[in-house]
This record gives C-alpha cells, sequence and structure tokens, in this order.
C-alpha cells in the first residue's frame, strides 16, 4: 500500500469529522457565551438597580432564556460532539486496519508468508498498537487547533465591534498563543514522543518474550537479568514522560502569563473608555469573562506537541512496518540474510559460553560444519552440550569467540532470521493445547495433511495417530490426548523437522527410547537432512555409522 499521510485521517471520514468540529465549536462557543454574556447580565443588572427593575424599564426574562439555552446548547453540543468524535474515530481505526490488511494481502507470496510465522503475532501487535495511536492527529491535534483558531476570530471580531483600541495588541497575544508557543515546543514533542513510543513498543515485545520463555529463564537462572532488562526499559519511559509532562507544564505557563498579560491590558483599555464614557460596564465585564472562557478552547494547545510527536511516531512506524513487509529480501535491521544458494556452513572460532563469565564453557577447538555433516556431541552429564547448543541457537550470546552461517556471524542477523535457519530441539520440549495438525503447523503453516501424516511416519508415530478416533484433528494437551515421554520427544522431532531449517540442534533427543527406535530415528533424519547439517548432543553411547563427525567437551 503507499505511504500512509495524517491528511488522509481527516479525508477518509470528512462528513463524520465536520460534523464533530461543527458540534465541538457550538459547545465552546456556547460555553464562553454563557460565561460572558451571563456576566453582562449580572453587570446590567446591577448597574440599572432594583428600582428599575421593579418599575419594569429593564428586562431581565429574555436574558434569561438565552443564558439557558446556551446551558443547553452547551451540555448537549458536548455530549454529541463526543459521541460522534468517538464513532468517527472507530470508523477511522477500521479504515486504517483494513487498509494494512489489505495492502498486506496483496503482497508477493514471498512476502505475505513473512505474516505467517509464529514472530509475526508480535509484530501484528506493533501495527494494531501504532494504528491506534493514530487518533491523536484528528482529536487531539487538528480538531483542538481549529477550534482554537476559530473561537479566537469571533472574540476578535466581537473586540473590534466593542474595543477595537486593544484589538492590535489582543491579536498579537491570540497569535502567540495559538500559533508561536505549539510550533515552539513541537520540536521537544517530536524528539520525546518518538523516543516513548519506540521505547513502549520495545517493551512490549521484551515483556512478550520473556512470558514465552518464563519457565526457561526460571531454569536457567536468568530471569533476574531479563527482570533487569525490563526494569530499565520500564526507567527510560518514566523519564520521557516525566520530561514531556514538564514540556506541558512550561507550555501551560508561558501560555498562562500570556493570558493574563492581555487580561490586563483589556482591563486597562476597557477602564479608561468607561471613564470616558465611551463603553457601558456591563459590556467591559463580559469582555473581560470571554476573555477568560478563551482558555477552555486554548487550554488544551499546551498538549499540542504531544499529539503531533505521537502521530507522526505512529505514522513513520506503520509506514516503516509496511514497507519492510513488502520488501522481505531487503537487508534487516541487524544484518543482512544469507542467499539462499549459498553452500550451507557452520563455523565455529574460539568460542567459549555459559551463564557466568568467570565460568564458561569452552569448545575447545574450532569446528567447521557443511552440508551432509551428522555431528555427534559427546560429553558427561553437565559438561555443557545444553549451554553449547542454546549458544548456537541463538538463545544464550556467547561469551567470546564467533558462530558464521554461511559467512554470516550470528549477530549481524536478526534473531528471526538466524532462527528459521538453525532449529534447536530442547530437552524438555513443549506441546500445545492445539489439534495434532495446528500443533504441527506452527513450524509449517502451509504444510498439508499429507504432509504432516509424512512426517510422523518418520519418527514412528503413524501407528500412535492411527489410534485417534480425530485423526489429525485430536486435541492434545492438558485437556486432550496425552503423550508418553518418548512420544513428546517425537512428535516435537517431527514439529521440528517440518521447519526444513538446513542446521537442526537436537538435545538429548532419543532418551528413554530403545536402541532399535533410536537408530530407525538416526537414520530417518540422516535421510531427512541429507542437505544440511545435524548435530546430535548425547551422552548415551551412540555407535550409528551415520555419524561422520564426532565433537567432545570432555
Amino acid at each position: 500500500m503507499k505511504p500512509l499521510k495524517l491528511r488522509q485521517l481527516l479525508l477518509w471520514q470528512w462528513p463524520g469529522w465536520s460534523l464533530s468540529g461543527l458540534l465541538g465549536l457550538i459547545t465552546l462557543f456556547s460555553t464562553i457565551m454563557l460565561l460572558a454574556y451571563s456576566g453582562w447580565f449580572i453587570s446590567a443588572s446591577a448597574l440599572a438597580g432594583i428600582a428599575a427593575i421593579q418599575a419594569g424599564s429593564f428586562n431581565y426574562m429574555r436574558p434569561g432564556a438565552v443564558i439557558r439555552l446556551l446551558a443547553i446548547l452547551r451540555t448537549a453540543g458536548r455530549y454529541a460532539e463526543r459521541l460522534q468524535s468517538h464513532n468517527t474515530v472507530l470508523k477511522l481505526l477500521k479504515n486504517l486496519r483494513v487498509a494494512s490488511f489489505n495492502g498486506m494481502s496483496q503482497q508477493s507470496i514471498a512476502a505475505a508468508a513473512k505474516w505467517s510465522r509464529p514472530e509475526s503475532g508480535e509484530t501484528l501487535q506493533r501495527l494494531i498498537s501504532d494504528i491506534d495511536l493514530l487518533d491523536q492527529f484528528p482529536l487531539r491535534l487538528a480538531a483542538p487547533w481549529l477550534w482554537a483558531i476559530a473561537i479566537g476570530g469571533i472574540f476578535a471580531a466581537a473586540l473590534s465591534l466593542c474595543l477595537p483600541s486593544s484589538l492590535n495588541f489582543l491579536l498579537v497575544i491570540l497569535a502567540l498563543r495559538l500559533l508561536v508557543i505549539p510550533l515552539l515546543f513541537i520540536p521537544i514533542g517530536l524528539g520525546l514522543s518518538r523516543q516513548e513510543v519506540a521505547l513502549s513498543g520495545q517493551r512490549r515485545q521484551v515483556n512478550l518474550i520473556g512470558l514465552q520463555l518464563l519457565t526457561t529463564l526460571l531454569t536457567f537462572g536468568r530471569w533476574s537479568d531479563y527482570a533487569a532488562k525490563l526494569a530499565a526499559t520500564d526507567q527510560a519511559i518514566s523519564q520521557r514522560q516525566k520530561q514531556l509532562q514538564l514540556s506541558v507544564l512550561a507550555s501551560e505557563l508561558l501560555a498562562q502569563c500570556l493570558h493574563l498579560v492581555g487580561l490586563m491590558l483589556l482591563a486597562i483599555q476597557g477602564s479608561q473608555l468607561v471613564l470616558a464614557d465611551s463603553l457601558n460596564p456591563a459590556i467591559l465585564v463580559g469582555l473581560l469573562l470571554g476573555w477568560l472562557g478563551l482558555n477552555e478552547a486554548f487550554q488544551v494547545l499546551s498538549q499540542l506537541h504531544l499529539a503531533t510527536g505521537y502521530s507522526l511516531a505512529a505514522r513513520d512506524r506503520t509506514n516503516q512496518l509496511l514497507a519492510n513487509s513488502a520488501e522481505p529480501n531487503q537487508q534487516s535491521q541487524r544484518g543482512e540474510t544469507p542467499a539462499p544458494d549459498a553452500k550451507v556452513t557452520l563455523k565455529i572460532t574460539q568460542l567459549s559460553c555459559g551463564f557466568k563469565p568467570e565460568q564458561p564453557i569452552l569448545a575447545q577447538q574450532d569446528q567447521t560444519f557443511e552440508a551432509g555433516d551428522v555431528v555427534l556431541l559427546k560429553g558427561r552429564s553437565g559438561a555443557g552440550k545444553s549451554c553449547l547448543l542454546q549458544t548456537l541457537a541463538a538463545d544464550l550470546s556467547p561469551l567470546s569467540g564467533s558462530i558464521l552461517f554461511k559467512g554470516v556471524e550470528q549477530q549481524q542477523l536478526a534473531a528471526n532470521d538466524w532462527h528459521r535457519n538453525v532449529a534447536y530441539l530442547t530437552q524438555r520440549p513443549t506441546i500445545f493445547q492445539l489439534s495434532i495438525a495446528a500443533d504441527l503447523r506452527l513450524a509449517a503453516p502451509k504444510a498439508s495433511d499429507k504432509e504432516l501424516v509424512e512426517v510422523l511416519q518418520l519418527v514412528g508415530l503413524k501407528p500412535w495417530l492411527d489410534k485417534q478416533s480425530q485423526g489429525l484433528r485430536t486435541v492434545l494437551g492438558q485437556y486432550g490426548v496425552g503423550l508418553s515421554g518418548g512420544e513428546l520427544r517425537r512428535f516435537a522431532l517431527a514439529r521440528m523437522m517440518l521447519t526444513r531449517a538446513p542446521v537442526l540442534l537436537l538435545d538429548e533427543p532419543f532418551s528413554g527410547l530403545d536402541q532399535a527406535t533410536t537408530e530407525r530415528l538416526i537414520q530417518a533424519l540422516v535421510e531427512w537432512q541429507h542437505d544440511g547439517i545435524l548435530i546430535i548432543a548425547s551422552h548415551q553411547q551412540l555407535d550409528h555409522l551415520a555419524f561422520n563427525r564426532h565433537w567432545s567437551l570432555d
């Protein structure tokens, strides 16, 4: 889709925004006129005196009716404007989401496939949250500014009729209040709002990943690191929010000082005319109260720079996200994806890993693996096989050394790109409360039923599948069909095989299986991964002839 522009937010729902703007203008006009007219009426009544009212020379019925009408218009207009604005915003958000998702659906097959990956949920959540922020532009930026300008113009017109001598001074103050001060603070709002939006998105992503990996992080004692990262992000967000609030207070203080100066000028000029019998005192009181009432229309302008920053940040992030989804072959933010036709290699140089820098696990020697290598990673229990595989899978950062896939370093690739090429099966795999087909398709969303049955056949689970009354639609998990330990490992192995990743890392995949089943699984894996690299960590004695490389941590 074409890049989103902020003016489209108004054009898409122009009739709705027009009605909302008219209702808001009526509400503000009624509010200010209610204050000004009430002040005039009270002052005029006081000047007329009780005797004039009793004599019937002062008509108090008509002003009272006007005041009641203005009060009704203010209350009804406020509620009607809120209803209309929110109804228009909801329609606008619907248009934005439909347009964005239509743009994604019209991409090429390669681009659209990106949105079917498991990590795309985080991307879609970011897209939706950024779209929701775009309502800041019409609600908190365009409408309040236009209302303030319109009300300021109406007051200036009234001033030119009643008190033209003070018009020039007050026009300067109105221009400063409506234009100069908001524009002065917009650069501050742009920078801080963009930072807060980016940090909020980062925190949401970190939090989601942390919740998904909660058990693993607690098991390996890494939750404290993750919690510290979340706390640091929260602190940064809080700092930006405090700075934004300080900027709002500074803008409001400057605006109120200007408004007070305008009030003093209006009072001085008006008093001089009243003393010269050129102006009715009641009209002066009405003008003064009307000037004070302008604050209701102008006060929201103190937050105009926040709305500008949030709107532009959301627009840019949305356009960037949709542009990136339309060009899946472009360079990632952290590096360039390896070319698909490059030779499959995994090179490990001077690698050390572990959870504590003072107690590293050393790989002992450099290793280079190529397509067709079937590697047995050996070592006693506790030697660090799992830790090494987690480092190769990018679940842990290496303490030193480098890992290269197809000549590209692990740190230069985005996490998603690395995980698409290097798949890792842990010692404690997980199944989800989904159907058998849905669980397997987490790895390959486009896999057919035939492919699912074939991969289950390869890992020896076809007889188990035949026993299920609903076949691939059978639900797994707590309230569905359970799996034994060996069946669970083989099911998770089948799911990982469906990723067709060039590098497969298996951590104790044959634990609890008999020798005959183990040998059949090894042979099936070797045939499946003949164009890639297969690394199996085991403390068992595996003597299968398929292993052409041995890697020992002892």
